[in-house]
């Protein structure tokens, strides 16, 4: 698909959900020399796709070890995916979620001016900028769309996603940024709808809980499959115009209510749902659905289909819960 697969590629993050998904992407297209940092050890299944050396376990708010890492690795491109990226949580954790997110940016962006400035860098901001549409005409959701954060975390991205657009722009650095709509599949955690979702499901199924639990199913989101989510990545990175900013999502939106029921259909036994006020967050946004047109002139678009994502997500998680057992 692309010929720069002899470059080293360093991906921040790289052991959580996406930056899982992206090394086994980048492996599958040839590249070879690609690194990930993590804050915790690596799990099985990228062991074996990756030697040892090439996991990086390291606290990218330290700007010291950030600084000696790519100092010492050298990156040709670097996709920056780590943050705490958990909005929910960052209604009570908003010190943190700020102190985490702004520091790990600035020190990878100067690593990037001290080390690298040749490299190719690839910020990841998130759909969460945009917060609340007005009225239905600024639905779906393009770049130019006004930033209207509503909860911390998505304050915090603003900040990450302004950061890499300064910093581009005063050091002449090689900047592309994305922006993804809610993207999921195997290996994402319970803190995210669509599995908090499906894993209450499966211990529905071996007789754990007798009931779903939900909040607002009032929203409509754009699901996107991680698979297609990261082969984005990979075509911003390699095509994506500098200092420019890209929207990644199907375009089309689903209700949080019809998600519950295409998930039900996936179930082996019924089940009831049941609504929880301590399960709604203080502010959700109604509407967010991406407006596509941008990457898609790259030659990007989804390919999985919602119900496909789901069914794999599904064996997964009965997986996850027969491995416990």
């Amino acid at each position: 698909m692309f010929s720069s697969v002899d470059k080293r590629i360093l991906i921040t993050g790289g052991t959580g959900f996406a930056g899982s998904h992206l090394i086994e992407a980048l492996l599958q297209e040839g590249y070879q020399d690609v690194h990930a940092t993590s804050y915790s050890e690596p799990p099985e299944h990228l062991r074996e796709l990756l030697p040892p050396e090439n996991f990086h376990k390291i606290d990218l708010t330290d700007s010291e070890v950030t600084n000696e890492l790519f100092s010492r690795l050298k990156p040709d491109q670097v996709y920056h995916l780590a943050s705490f990226a958990f909005v929910g949580e960052s209604f009570a954790k908003a010190p943190q979620v700020f102190q985490n997110n702004l520091t790990l940016q600035i020190n990878v962006l100067e690593a990037v001016k001290t080390h690298v400035p040749q490299a190719r860098v690839m910020i990841t901001g998130s759909a969460e900028e945009y917060g609340v549409s007005i009225d239905e005409s600024e639905i779906p959701i393009d770049e130019d769309h006004p930033l209207r954060p509503v909860n911390p975390y998505a304050v915090s991205k603003v900040a990450q996603d302004l950061l890499a657009y300064s910093y581009g722009l005063s050091f002449d650095l090689d900047i592309v940024r994305v922006r993804p709509f809610n993207h999921i599949g195997e290996g994402q955690t319970t803190d995210f709808v669509v599995p908090a979702f499906v894993s209450q499901i499966v211990e529905i199924e071996r007789g754990y809980r007798k009931e779903l639990k939900v909040g607002n199913l009032d929203s409509v989101r754009d699901f996107t499959d991680v698979k297609d989510m990261v082969r984005a990545y990979i075509v911003v990175m390699e095509k994506g115009q500098i200092n420019e900013v890209y929207n990644i999502g199907s375009g089309q939106g689903t209700k949080l209510e019809d998600l519950v029921e295409l998930i039900k259909k996936l179930a082996t036994v019924k089940v009831a749902v049941i609504s929880e006020a301590s399960r709604r967050r203080p502010h959700d946004v109604p509407v967010m659905i991406a407006d596509n047109t941008k990457i898609s002139q790259l030659g990007w678009k989804p390919e999985i289909p919602l119900e496909q994502t789901l069914e794999r997500i599904f064996h997964w998680h009965r997986q996850q819960k027969k491995a416990t057992l």
